[in-house]
């Protein structure tokens, strides 16, 4: 595995997890304002329907919403950890040698 996180929580389990992350909340509302902000011109120009252009404004509202009570669950749910960043590039060891 390349690019990990090592959590070893206080209740004895170790948790490994990737550094992938989601996309910082700006990122997102700026994904999210793109998006209607296309879909908005297509309603406009006819080639998309009303009922479409409701679905993709509450896709994005409903996937922030999503995001947010999992961040709260986790902070509430999952113990502090230590984490380990382990490097992607790092130093082999040899198995009884130096």
């Amino acid at each position: 595995m390349r690019e990990v996180w090592i959590r070893r929580r206080k209740d004895g389990v170790t948790e490994l997890s990737p550094r992938l992350a989601p996309l910082p909340s700006i990122d997102r509302w700026l994904v999210i304002f793109t998006v209607v902000l296309a879909s908005g011109g297509l309603f406009l120009t006819g080639a998309m329907p009303a009922p479409v252009l409701g679905a993709v404004l509450a896709a994005g509202l409903v996937g922030e919403v999503v995001l947010g009570t999992k961040a709260l669950v986790l902070v509430l749910l999952r113990p502090p950890a230590e984490v380990h960043e382990v490097p992607r590039f790092g130093p082999r060891r040899r198995p009884g040698g130096s």
